[in-house]
């Protein structure tokens, strides 16, 4: 199953190379998995919302195109340390079939991985971007709402909404793309966007 539906989260001129890329991962058969779909210069992605990796991650033998696919698919684990090391190897691709895996984890509790994402914003691709965020309004739109919630239940206390990492990247984005400034959802989504994800609520030395 896994071995089947992982190389969908790529475009189908890569899917050789992407296959490759899973089955280097050595994905657990028993967790159980779902998706998320994004169109991708007319094709739709349909690409992992979580991975749960049976071994350690390692890449004997893959060519650079096939690590990076690798390195875009463990951006989904479920061990947050993963998913920010694997996060630092794919935003200097700055390809179409990248950005998604990059913007989809603006959404992600972890802030320092969202901090990764706002220091790099300098060095993305700006049309990439812009392309991938209008042609893809509504995951952007949930993005933005995953944003909202988390920091409503973790950060609030911590940072006021103006200097939260996750807004000012979203302002950011907005401008880039020519978005006019919205408000996002009411705060109190907090419980069923937990519920949602299924995780628990980050500690200061845990990432998960």
């Amino acid at each position: 199953m896994v071995e089947k539906t992982f190389p969908e989260a790529f475009p189908v001129p890569l899917r050789g190379q992407s296959v490759n890329a899973v089955a280097t991962l050595k994905v657990s058969s028993g967790y159980v998995y779902s998706e998320f779909s994004v169109n991708v210069l007319g094709e739709i992605l349909r690409i992992p919302s979580r991975v749960h990796l049976s071994a350690r991650p390692e890449f004997p033998g893959l060519g650079l195109l096939e690590r990076q696919m690798a390195f875009c698919l463990l951006t989904r684990s479920t061990d947050g340390f993963q998913r920010q090391a694997a996060l630092r190897e794919i935003l200097h691709i700055n390809k179409p079939w990248s950005i998604p895996f990059v913007i989809a984890l603006i959404g992600d509790y972890v802030v320092e991985i969202v901090q990764d994402i706002y220091a790099a914003l300098p060095d993305l691709e700006r049309d990439v971007v812009s392309t991938f965020i209008r042609t893809n309004p509504a995951f952007y739109q949930l993005t933005r709402d995953r944003v909202m919630s988390y920091w409503d239940c973790y950060y609030r206390p911590q940072f006021r909404r103006s200097d939260y990492v996750g807004f000012k990247l979203l302002r950011q984005l907005d401008a880039i793309c020519g978005i006019e400034q919205r408000r996002g959802p009411s705060a109190n989504s907090c419980a069923g966007i937990r519920a949602d994800r299924n995780e628990p609520r980050p500690s200061e030395n845990s990432q998960g």
